[in-house]
């Protein structure tokens, strides 16, 4: 029973339930919505300070969700953990190299959804639910899609993904 609880606590430490950071990012994309989007669909892409950084972060992001697919679908619950933990850190909106406050608000928006579905994702893979994580692993990349489609036309489907 000592066995038991030990390994439940060690796992709850380890894992976190993550309401905290779900609740931040819901308040940060709440007090976002309330500014009207500053950007245009197809609108070039100026505010991005480190623009080849930003495109191997984004290709970074790319190979990580295609291994993620793979891990889902495997159900291989290290390397999702693993993913996982390295989709919560990635950010387009650190990525573009210029402060937040001069970033169109709905590139801001965009990056808050990702980070909301990529918390979601997260709570689904502690759970070994495979149709939960894949449900929630689609919102990642709809998210991705969303993003491309207003600020990278060129991509703006899953056919980047496949």
């Amino acid at each position: 029973m000592k066995k038991f609880i030990f390994i439940t606590i060690s796992f709850i430490c380890l894992f976190g339930c993550g309401k905290k950071e779900v609740e931040k990012l819901a308040e940060k994309k709440a007090a976002s919505e309330k500014i009207p989007a500053a950007s245009k669909p197809g609108e070039e892409i100026g505010f991005i300070k480190n623009e080849q950084g930003f495109i191997v972060h984004m290709k970074d992001i790319k190979i990580l969700l295609k291994h993620l697919s793979s891990s889902i679908n495997q159900q291989n619950w290290d390397d999702i953990k693993n993913d996982t933990k390295k989709l919560k850190d990635a950010s387009p909106v650190v990525f573009t190299g210029a402060n937040k406050k001069d970033l169109p608000k709905e590139f801001v928006n965009l990056d808050v959804q990702f980070h909301l579905n990529a918390l979601e994702l997260i709570s689904a893979c502690q759970e070994r639910n495979k149709d939960r994580a894949q449900a929630a692993f689609f919102k990642v990349v709809n998210s991705c899609d969303e993003c491309h489609a207003k600020f990278n036309p060129k991509e703006s489907s899953t056919s980047w993904f496949q």
